[in-house]
């Protein structure tokens, strides 16, 4: 592919070496320790210090944009392209293709470049840390523990989001260069195989950095977090038996908890927290995805993305309090006087070098382990099981207990109550309703209230044009030709 031929070894391991230094506009990066001040494929792997670099580099570019937050995040692009926001921007950008569902090939969604990028830096730093001779053996450890996390958690939301993107784990781009489609399964398996691997070499019931020191905040995977990884998968796959058993390793360690206060659920020393990304933008202190999706007057000209009012603020219940905490409202001040509703579980939404930082944008929080273990118990008809997961997630809600009592209401309550619990996080509502073959449905409905159409194919995203141009072992999605 094109943008691969561009990315050699050697270019992505100075990238990252710079990427892990003080930059304009960027804070030190996730505590990794000292970075290089020059690197190249020869000498970057040979010591602590350097290989430690290389993977803060990794961190660093999540931390900043990519697909984590900010206009090329899943987040914000998938929760327009299905029921969860509204583009009512007047500022021109590509959310208005995602709102409508026009994406296309010509002008494709951001994800693919981006995850690409993050997933060959991976295998790099990979490949260059196992072979390496000169580094501590438990620094290895950690560090190709984080990165095969980081793998795994990159190929998964490529999977699902292009059905069957090239897998490598080569860093050879006269390799990469030439790839073709993989078969899901495939992909499936080597997230499967990174996560055990992950979760083997990871530190246990501690969060670490890179140096193996003990930290409170929750930015680097340990084991728990590729166990919750693998709870995601695990139902994403269909096996409900390890689905329950992973999420259960997470709801029964003491380390987390549903947070009572639902305003203190997203704050960066939150105990819900599983697994965050520390901040690095001197500009975005906070979450940069607050920036758009809070509605107010000094941000509504470009950043118009409130909450969709006939589809998700109507399916909360009657005395939600995550409809009262997790939502503010906006009212115009000219005609026609319109009131909306927007994502307000962020709630630091300045543009400062100088405010506090209080809020890390979470990846992976405990409600989610409830939530996949009462789905995984009701598939394997334990229905008292299920409802109790179902109903800790209520209880914090302010809600009564579900009433619901067979196995096909409980997986459509727990279904309804991801809708209501995960809204604006990682595009959650895009592949439940896709996994669960509800999506046409839904979206058939959606799509004209949004201006736009559906046909089935806009399930899956478009491969960019010029790497189809570029890889002649490349093959579009259907519908996109």
């Amino acid at each position: 592919m094109k943008l691969r031929k561009i990315y050699s070894t050697s270019i992505f391991i100075s990238s990252l070496v710079i990427l892990s230094g003080l930059t304009p506009g960027c804070k030190k990066a996730i505590e990794v320790g000292p970075s290089l001040v020059a690197g190249n494929s020869s000498n970057v792997f040979l010591t602590n210090n350097s290989a430690q670099a290389v993977v803060s580099g990794v961190y660093t570019r999540l931390s900043t944009g990519s697909f984590f937050q900010g206009t090329s995040s899943i987040s914000l692009n998938m929760g327009l392209a299905a029921d969860e926001l509204m583009n009512i921007s007047s500022a021109s950008s590509s959310y208005g293709t995602f709102y409508q569902n026009t994406y296309n090939p010509l002008s494709p969604p951001p994800f693919w470049s981006e995850f690409y990028k993050v997933l060959f830096s991976c295998n790099t730093a990979i490949n260059g840390i196992s072979g390496s001779s000169t580094i501590d053996a438990g620094v290895k450890k950690q560090l190709i523990g984080e990165l095969k996390f980081l793998r795994a958690y990159t190929y998964f939301y490529a999977v699902n989001l292009y059905g069957t993107p090239p897998l490598t784990t080569s860093d050879d781009y006269t390799v990469n260069g030439n790839l073709a489609n993989s078969a899901a399964d495939d992909t499936y398996k080597q997230i499967l195989q990174d996560l055990t691997d992950a979760q083997a070499a990871l530190s246990d019931n501690v969060y670490v950095d890179a140096s193996g020191a003990a930290v409170t905040d929750r930015v680097r995977p340990n084991k728990q977090v590729a166990s919750a990884m693998l709870a995601r998968v695990y139902l994403y796959l269909q096996d409900w038996k390890n689905a329950e058993i992973q999420a259960s390793a997470i709801i029964n360690n003491s380390n987390y908890l549903l947070v009572p206060n639902l305003n203190q659920v997203f704050l960066k020393g939150s105990k819900e927290t599983i697994w965050a990304l520390q901040p690095v933008s001197q500009l975005y202190l906070n979450t940069i995805d607050a920036y758009y999706l809070v509605v107010n007057a000094s941000y509504a000209a470009t950043t118009q993305l409130p909450l969709n009012t006939n589809n998700l603020v109507k399916a909360f219940e009657t005395g939600d309090a995550r409809l009262t905490n997790w939502t503010g409202t906006y009212t115009t001040t000219t005609a026609p006087v319109t009131t909306y509703y927007y994502a307000y579980k962020y709630k630091v939404a300045s543009l400062s070098s100088t405010i506090a930082v209080t809020e890390y944008p979470i990846a992976m929080r405990l409600a989610e382990q409830y939530l996949i273990r009462a789905e995984a118990r009701a598939q394997q008809n334990n229905l008292t099981g299920a409802a109790a997961d179902l109903n800790a997630i209520r209880t914090r809600a302010g809600l009564a207990n579900t009433t619901a009592s067979t196995q096909a209401n409980l997986l459509n309550a727990i279904l309804h109550e991801r809708q209501v619990e995960l809204f604006s996080e990682w595009g959650h509502r895009w592949f439940d309703l896709k996994r669960s073959n509800k999506l046409d449905a839904v979206m058939n409905v959606v799509a004209p209230q949004k201006g736009g159409s559906w046909a089935s194919f806009k399930q899956l995203m478009p491969v960019p044009s010029n790497d189809i141009r570029a890889d002649a072992n490349l093959q579009q999605n259907p519908g996109y030709n």
